[in-house]
């Protein structure tokens, strides 16, 4: 019998993260579950939907709910794999969060080629 030894992979990283318009988060609060929320914002957003991407609710600096998506730098192959939202001790995120026109048309694969 032999011996498999098992290496494990580096973490997942976050690139950077939107913030969502307010009409698009309530629609995803209407969605029941996460999966079909995760698909809603990749199909709007233009993102492959191999990439790992995350949902998280937020308060802004004027303690206005949101909700931002955080896209990482991994494309997976068969299962989505597990990831955490890295912050510093007083909560805040270690990654930058950038606000979008969502009057035009938003693509996130190609201004990731960029």
């Amino acid at each position: 019998m032999s011996k498999i030894k098992f290496i494990p992979r580096d973490p997942i990283k976050p690139i950077f993260a939107i913030k969502i318009s307010p009409t698009l988060g309530r629609v995803l609060d209407t969605l029941p579950d996460e999966g079909k929320r995760l698909c809603l914002i990749k199909t709007v957003l233009g993102i492959d939907p191999k990439r790992v991407v995350g949902l998280k609710n937020v308060l802004d600096e004027n303690k206005n709910n949101g909700t931002i998506v955080i896209i990482y730098d991994y494309i997976y192959e068969k299962i989505m794999p597990k990831y955490d939202i890295p912050c510093d001790d007083n909560g805040f995120f270690k990654f930058k969060i950038y606000d979008m026109d969502f009057n035009t048309d938003i693509n996130i694969e190609d201004l990731l080629k960029k």
